[in-house]
């Protein structure tokens, strides 16, 4: 089944439009109406309808400034647009925006039916040639030239000679060019799809570098490659603030691939580099941040300079286990990480290392977990607590298992620690919004992006935080806070109703109006007559 969201002003309009035809038969579902292009923007984007139905001529914003903004946000949907009028410029604007259908009103039921059966045709091709496994196969041995498949991963990998970059790239990556790199992973995640075989998980990485390449080629300059089961996206950017919209598009494909292809999709994106020599510094922080899919909601792209503090440099430190170790002290469970320190220890046993040896390697290891402690400003002495000198303190143990009790306590102490310094940071960030919100609510075009500019952190970032910590979007809480202005400014003024609305942030008075009785279930004006009678 694909999903409709029909819009127009006059509620009979809508009600007779959906009864005309029987959708279910035709493969559709009508799972979204609105009454103008302002509220239908917002609830298309949670909607993610297959098809728009919108009228031209409603209040405060038209279908066609509808459907171009909407178009930008979700641009796999299709539009059919209608109007009472038969007017050559709202065709002709209606062709630019490459809408399905330009058809004028009264519609015939005929006419629909005959409409969204050549959709459902359209969209099952669309979707059969995204998931034909057969295709995919053959996409998946013809789709990359060889030699600059195994360019772009030796440059990740970091194998590739410095002095040799240039010379490889002029041959297989001339494109590959910009003043400033980052590395994306967009990963596919299986742990609740037991009915993808190993076959199947193939080819559904193969049809999100696909959709990824196809999608991402307006967009910027960003190349695509198969990884390991993942996709690679790197970018090149001639400005720096290019970095924030890499994000941005990888958290589209997010959300498309969860629609298309029907597994929960994350993406990490790595440090913004300067030299193609230090890709493997971005590649290694891009995984990093995949690993934080874990404290989020799925389907949504994130940075490693959003989820990890002053990350200036990535930790290289070459054995497994630890890396491992350090790995669940910022984002796994008590279990996990006493299970993984259990396992490193257990290899000196099996190994036949003494307990001389031993104690070098967990100085070793215990150093890295100190680096990572210092990222998040955690004190060595707070750790060390009593131990005093380390090396003294380590010395008077006599037995491994004193040695990995102790280890032990110091990681849970700076997992705790991490944890807790998250959950402040996260509190503080949506506390300092919320204060913005509160001394600029009167701004017209205070929006997201503007509070993120002033936060310095990106959109989907900070959306997934407010959200999780307030449990409602930015939206609908700066109503709430505007709404409840208006309400204080019509009980203790005697303003007009159209000065509130500019007051609160509303240039359009129609539209506060609208949303006012929408939360209230009154106009300001009666809401004013019922309190002074």
């Amino acid at each position: 089944m694909y999903n409709v969201m029909l819009v127009d002003d006059e509620e009979e309009v809508r009600i007779a439009i959906e009864k005309k035809i029987n959708w279910q038969d035709l493969g559709f579902n009508v799972v979204a109406t609105a009454e103008n292009g302002q509220d239908a923007l917002e609830r298309a984007l949670e909607a993610q309808p297959d098809v728009v139905m919108t009228d031209i001529n409603m209040p405060f914003m038209n279908g066609l400034e509808f459907s171009k903004q909407l178009k930008a946000e979700l641009p796999a949907t299709k539009f059919v647009i209608f109007s009472g009028y038969d007017e050559f410029e709202y065709a002709k604007e209606a062709i630019e925006l490459s809408a399905e259908e330009y058809i004028l009103k009264p519609i015939d039921a005929d006419e629909l039916h005959s409409i969204f059966t050549r959709l459902k045709h359209t969209l099952d091709e669309e979707f059969d040639k995204r998931r034909n496994l057969q295709n995919l196969e053959k996409y998946y041995q013809e789709s990359f030239p060889f030699f600059r498949e195994q360019f772009l991963i030796g440059l990740i990998e970091g194998h590739i000679e410095v002095d040799r970059i240039a010379e490889i790239a002029s041959d297989y990556g001339e494109d590959i060019k910009g003043n400033f790199y980052a590395v994306g992973i967009i990963k596919l995640s299986f742990e609740n799809s037991e009915q993808f075989n190993t076959t199947d998980r193939k080819l559904f990485s193969v049809s999100l570098n696909q959709l990824a390449k196809e999608t991402l080629k307006d967009y910027g300059n960003y190349h695509c490659l198969n990884y390991l089961g993942n996709v690679i996206v790197l970018g090149c950017f001639e400005k720096e603030d290019e970095y924030e919209e890499f994000v941005s598009n990888l958290d589209m494909i997010c959300k498309l691939s969860a629609k298309l292809i029907e597994v929960p999709t994350t993406a990490g994106v790595g440090l913004m580099v300067n030299e193609l020599k230090d890709l493997f510094s971005s590649f290694k922080s891009a995984r990093e941040a995949t690993a934080y899919r874990k404290l989020f909601d799925e389907n949504q792209a994130f940075s490693i300079m959003d989820v990890e503090p002053d990350k200036t440099e990535i930790n290289l430190f070459e054995n497994d286990n630890v890396n491992t170790i350090l790995k669940l002290i910022k984002i796994g469970s008590t279990d996990e990480l006493n299970g993984a320190i259990h396992e490193f220890f257990s290899n000196f046993s099996e190994k036949g290392i003494g307990l001389y040896q031993m104690k070098i390697s967990i100085l070793e290891a215990y150093f890295e977990v100190l680096k990572l402690a210092k990222n998040y400003d955690i004190s060595g002495s707070s750790i060390d607590g009593n131990d005093g000198d380390i090396f003294e303190f380590l010395d008077n143990i006599d037995s491994i298992q004193e040695v990995e009790k102790w280890f032990l306590d110091k990681c849970f102490f700076i997992q705790k620690e991490i944890k807790k310094s998250r959950m402040d940071s996260t509190e503080v960030l949506v506390d300092k919004a919320k204060e913005y919100i509160k001394e600029h609510y009167k701004d017209s075009d205070l929006s997201v992006d503007k509070v993120c500019s002033n936060l310095n952190v990106s959109a989907n970032y900070f959306s997934a935080v407010f959200k999780k910590n307030t449990g409602e979007s930015f939206v609908s809480y700066l109503t709430d806070i505007r709404l409840k202005k208006a309400v204080e400014l019509l009980e203790t003024t005697d303003e007009k109703a159209y000065v509130i609305a500019g007051l609160v942030g509303y240039d359009e008075p129609n539209y506060f109006s609208y949303v006012f009785k929408k939360a209230y279930g009154i106009s300001p004006s009666k809401y004013r007559q019922q309190r002074e009678s």
